[in-house]
């Protein structure tokens, strides 16, 4: 019986009155009741004799922990002067921001805008106070612009800035190609609507393309390009961005600079690192309070599709071609055909210019002059001067015009040599025909004093004629006359 079963048994004996007669059987029942309750009380005197041994061995134990705990604890006696100095320590540290920077994507094309957002709190999370702290941005590489409404002071280059946190917490900066110095943000939105055009036929946007194709030699991306090229010529917003831009990547040597553009996709990853600080005041000894990095990648294609667009002239060759043909016999070819180059690229941008000098130049390549000399020398002049523009990798015509200008002059110097040198030569031949009168004058002159002696020794003869002796006469006669016949020999010489 359990101890339930005896305290339910029990329970029905009670209620009795004076004189009411205890049976047998409920006298039974409270002797089997007692007995349960003295077994129950057996069994409790050897759990408490258990349970004595346990409190016992609890006892020790608990001395024991209690000991080592004594030992452990006096140590922390001192952990209050502790805290508190480690609490004096670390205020400064406390002050630090936990800063941290985020990008929708790594990988962008130039012609895109990275956006950058970078966030601070309290190192347990909470806004920050106010005034907002400061926030130093340098880029490795690259064009940074703070988004509208904040309160940025920038630098000359673009490529550093200050920027004040928002009521939020937030700095928002946009990193551009390191191309874009001074271009603005609506030229830049606009070359970006260019990368949202569908590729020709292709189903895709040139900025997928652009971004999936492995090279530039892939024909979506040709496809591409020829999309660009279009909006290029179509829109002078268009035009305007990517010919700053082509400018800057050549470093102005913008003939060259395309034309040496390598055949494989160029990649540049730029590192930007940002400094927390509590203001912008210079003079201040702030220490930076938060430290966060990121690094974006911006895939080069611009001057790969710049070298595409020039090269396509075949249709401007001809036209080339008929006007040379027309012009070739002129003195002044060359500055005619600067001044027709001019006049047709003032409307069509860097790459159209450089696509129309790319025609004219084949067309004076293979012109062929005939057998006249003014026309292939003319050939060689327009040849020359294109030679020299695209040696010097200026945009302008002015090496061209300067080339043809230097060709003129030196032609008309050796014309005017070649006249000086024939007048030399008659000179010359005047000189000699003068000593040979100068000898024949000094011959005649000596003749001359000859025939006067002779004429004075006629006279004398003449005088001593003896009109008595005419005997005498003939012979004198006759001398007189050989003498007379010698001297005109003499003058006739």
């Amino acid at each position: 019986m359990t101890l339930q079963d005896a305290r339910e048994l029990a329970a029905t004996l009670a209620g009795k009155a004076a004189g009411h007669l205890i049976r047998a059987e409920d006298w039974n029942a409270l002797v089997s009741v007692l007995d349960a309750y003295g077994n129950s009380l057996d069994a409790l005197s050897t759990d408490l004799a258990v349970l004595q041994t346990a409190v016992d061995t609890l006892e020790a134990s608990t001395e024991a922990a209690i000991s080592a705990l004594d030992a452990r604890i006096d140590p922390l006696e001192a952990l209050p002067a502790r805290v508190q100095q480690l609490d004096a320590e670390t205020a400064p540290l406390r002050q630090n921001y936990l800063l941290k920077v985020s990008t929708v994507q790594e990988n962008y094309l130039v012609g895109q805008a990275a956006e950058l957002v970078f966030t601070a709190t309290t190192l347990d999370g909470r806004p920050l106070p106010d005034p907002k702290p400061w926030l130093d941005v340098v880029a490795t590489w690259g064009r940074l612009r703070a988004a509208p409404g904040f309160v940025v002071r920038e630098n000359a280059e673009e490529n550093a800035l200050a920027v004040q946190f928002n009521n939020a917490g937030q700095v928002r900066l946009q990193l551009r190609s390191h191309f874009t110095k001074g271009l603005t943000p609506s030229a830049e939105g606009s070359f970006a609507g260019v990368l949202q055009a569908q590729a020709g036929g292709s189903g895709k946007t040139v900025m997928r393309v652009l971004q999936e194709a492995a090279s530039p030699q892939d024909p979506e991306v040709q496809m591409a390009f020829r999309s660009v090229s279009t909006m290029y010529e179509a829109n002078a917003t268009v035009r305007g961005y990517a010919d700053r831009y082509i400018e800057q990547y050549t470093g102005g040597r913008v003939i060259g600079g395309i034309l040496q553009t390598m055949g494989e996709w160029q990649h540049y990853r730029a590192t930007v690192m940002a400094f927390a600080k509590p203001d912008s005041v210079a003079t201040s000894p702030d220490p930076t309070r938060g430290v966060a990095t990121v690094q974006v990648n911006f895939r080069e294609w611009i001057p790969n599709w710049s070298r595409d667009h020039v090269d396509v002239f075949e249709q401007a060759e001809l036209d080339w071609s008929r006007i040379l043909n027309e012009n070739l016999h002129v003195p002044d070819l060359v500055h005619r055909m600067v001044s027709e180059l001019d006049k047709r690229a003032g409307q069509r941008g860097v790459l159209g210019r450089i696509r129309e000098m790319k025609a004219l130049d084949k067309a004076a390549t293979v012109i062929n002059p005939g057998t006249d000399p003014a026309r292939q020398n003319a050939k060689a002049m327009m040849m020359g001067a294109m030679q020299m523009q695209f040696a010097t990798g200026a945009l302008d015509s002015g090496v061209a015009a300067g080339y043809g200008q230097q060709s003129t002059v030196t032609q008309q110097v050796g014309q005017t040599a070649k006249a000086a040198q024939n007048i030399a030569q008659d000179a010359a031949g005047a000189k000699q025909a003068v000593a040979v009168l100068e000898s024949r004058v000094l011959a005649a002159e000596k003749t001359g004093k000859e025939v006067s002696a002779g004429l004075r020794a006629l006279g004398d003869g003449i005088n001593k004629i003896d009109v008595v002796q005419v005997a005498d006469l003939g012979s004198r006669l006759q001398a007189i006359n050989t003498s007379l016949n010698g001297l005109a020999t003499r003058i006739n010489r």
